[in-house]
């Protein structure tokens, strides 16, 4: 059994720690937050030991999995120490602000030998592997294009530093990273060029609010991304695949379930079953875990992850300079 120290106890902590007390494989050791009466909060609900400082944390014999949950500017910093302390870790997308903080963390974990493992949590849900098998299979014909959409409202209950371009906050970080990494998984392929438009139109805040990008793919393959925090509007989210025989729609796009991925052929859509449920964070970490223990690397390499961070800044350039980026080799 693993014992499971949680960095950070804000608003992304709650799913892992759910994740934590479904698994058999592990059990909640301790959690480090700044915050005192959080903290307290978290360790009186959990049974826990709590540490106001990650160090400390790190330095608990009892923790040899770390789930790094902190804000994005922090992700290296403390990545690197839970490696060097000896500790595999799970550290929240993206991975980091850039690819030099991308290839520390990597060079930490190979140096140290610890496993290293990235918070894209989509390919763990039933409904989009469902959609993976279907493209895998070329059940309507190859994949040539996909648009990927996603229009809600801004949540004011966030944290200050989700507001601040300087602190890496914003639309683009916290959420088109995860639209990024769901194009790149089901196509299977890398990204080679983007063009994108990110900027803040909604609200006063210095991070973007409103994002729109195109990904060219080494295999031939176009994705278009949008993703919008209104101020005022409907909630809409949809993904829909083009393919040479016909085309697949998840019809809740990145919140859809069980019910939602449709085949259209000829004019006409077919519902897809998905039997399985969706607990996509206890996926998530079983599936990390399991990777620990067969000796095998984990799902969501450190490598793919650092290419996500690529692209995202590499569509925040784009944008910046009004042109296309082509990614480097």
């Amino acid at each position: 059994m693993h014992g499971v120290g949680i960095i950070g106890a804000g608003s992304v902590s709650p799913g892992h720690l759910r994740a934590v007390a479904a698994l058999e494989s592990a059990r909640l050791q301790a959690v480090a937050d700044t915050d005192a009466e959080r903290l307290a909060r978290v360790c009186a609900e959990h049974g826990c030991q709590g540490y106001s400082s990650y160090e400390d944390l790190l330095a608990d014999e009892g923790v040899d999995l770390v789930i790094v949950c902190l804000p994005h500017g922090l992700h290296c910093e403390v990545t690197v120490a839970a490696l060097e302390a000896g500790k595999h870790v799970l550290v929240e997308k993206p991975m980091a602000v850039d690819v030099e903080q991308c290839d520390a963390m990597i060079a930490s974990a190979r140096r140290t030998g610890k496993q290293l493992s990235v918070g894209h949590m989509h390919r763990f849900s039933p409904t989009n592997r469902a959609v993976k098998k279907l493209l895998r299979e070329q059940a309507v014909g190859d994949l040539v294009c996909l648009c990927d959409e996603a229009y809600r409202p801004f949540n004011p209950n966030r944290s200050p530093w989700y507001l601040d371009k300087a602190t890496h906050g914003g639309l683009w970080y916290q959420n088109g990273i995860h639209l990024i990494d769901r194009s790149c998984w089901w196509t299977g392929s890398r990204v080679v060029a983007v063009k994108a438009l990110i900027d803040s139109r909604f609200f006063e805040f210095s991070a973007d609010d409103v994002a729109m990008a195109l990904l060219q793919f080494e295999n031939g393959v176009y994705s278009t991304l949008i993703h919008v925090w209104w101020r005022t509007g409907g909630s809409r989210f949809s993904t829909e695949f083009v393919c040479t025989d016909g085309m697949l729609q998840l019809r809740n796009g990145i919140h859809s379930g069980r019910n939602d991925l449709f085949i259209g052929r000829d004019g006409e859509w077919e519902q897809v079953e998905v039997s399985e449920d969706h607990d996509t964070t206890t996926r998530q970490l079983s599936a990390f875990i399991e990777a620990l223990d067969a000796g095998t690397e984990p799902a969501v390499t450190a490598e793919y992850a650092r290419h996500l961070v690529a692209v995202l800044t590499a569509c925040m350039e784009s944008s910046r300079l009004g042109r296309e980026v082509v990614l480097e080799a």
